[in-house]
């Protein structure tokens, strides 16, 4: 089955009139490749993980708006924790500065007061005595409940480098682990450690209120062009295209291997729209929750009073 191509107003002239037929023309399937060509291989593979993936049971297939919303956890089949790495997170400055913020107020009086409330819900009434308060995974926070969160947002002008391709906006999440100490009147929490992590909703679904489908960038074979540069080029090679046509000078097979060789070039403008297109044709594309590896870091002991009676 051939792969949905990009919307039929971007499809090369030539091949509209007959003339490079041999030109295999881009898709947005060909993109992980484009990736790997930039070395943007965390990228590349959660793409692919999205092409991989099944369609949601919703009317649309897209990710359910509950989970969107954070209001409900995925399925497992649809969560994906082992492509993003925080040493991987921590080469990018938006990240870092993040993860520094986060370390100075995981225990502000908000942060307490939530996660103090996670615990209070599941704790209160247990047997007293000392309990291991530690998660093993971004997953187990998530059902549990993290303690502060921070959100990574780029504009849409913004230089796009591996960070903004692979996750867009996304969250940080910090949380403590320690002992909890629960009594016949009171819950302590004698934190440690505290763990941060990566969140995502990986999907390429447009609000409903939104007047265009955002944008992804302009992409071909070899990777993405910012708009300038990939509308200087396209002109270019139309303008080669049309020099090579009018030399009378050049067979038609050198006319041929020309004009596919400057085919395999052009950029293309790729939005979230191609990718609903692509997975209302042939059922594929799963949207995904995007969960990291956990990045700890040893703090001063700290106190947490959960409950008093």
């Amino acid at each position: 089955m051939a792969d949905t191509k990009i919307a039929s107003t971007l499809t090369p002239a030539s091949n509209q009139a007959g003339k490079s037929a041999a030109v295999r023309q881009f898709k947005i399937t060909d993109i992980p490749s484009a990736m790997d060509k930039m070395s943007w291989p965390v990228a590349a593979k959660l793409m692919r993980h999205w092409f991989n993936g099944k369609p949601w049971s919703t009317p649309d297939g897209a990710m359910s708006k509950e989970v969107k919303d954070h209001d409900a956890l995925p399925d497992l089949v649809y969560v994906e924790s082992t492509i993003v790495k925080m040493a991987w997170l921590n080469q990018f400055e938006p990240a870092k500065a993040v993860i520094k913020e986060l370390e100075s107020v995981w225990d502000n009086p908000p942060a307490r007061a939530n996660i103090s409330k996670k615990i209070k819900d599941k704790y209160l009434g247990s047997k007293p005595g000392t309990y291991p308060f530690k998660f093993d995974s971004a997953r187990k926070v998530e059902e549990f409940g993290y303690s502060n969160n921070r959100a990574i947002k780029f504009g849409l002008i913004e230089k796009t480098d591996e960070l903004r391709a692979a996750l867009a906006n996304f969250n940080i999440r910090v949380f403590p682990e320690g002992q909890l100490v629960v009594s016949a009147d009171s819950i302590q929490l004698f934190v440690s450690r505290i763990g941060f992590y990566a969140e995502d909703a990986y999907d390429f679904n447009d609000s409903p209120d939104d007047n265009f489908s955002q944008p992804l960038g302009f992409w071909n074979f070899d990777g993405i062009a910012n708009p300038a540069y990939a509308a200087a080029a396209n002109a270019g090679m139309a303008q080669m295209k049309s020099d090579i046509s009018s030399n009378p000078y050049i067979s038609a097979e050198d006319s041929q291997a020309m004009f596919k060789e400057i085919e395999s070039s052009r950029y293309f403008y790729i939005t979230n729209s191609h990718f609903v297109k692509y997975r209302s044709e042939f059922g594929k594309g799963g949207d995904f929750q995007v969960l990291s590896d956990i990045q700890y870091k040893t703090v001063a002991p700290t106190i947490i009073n959960v409950w008093n009676k």
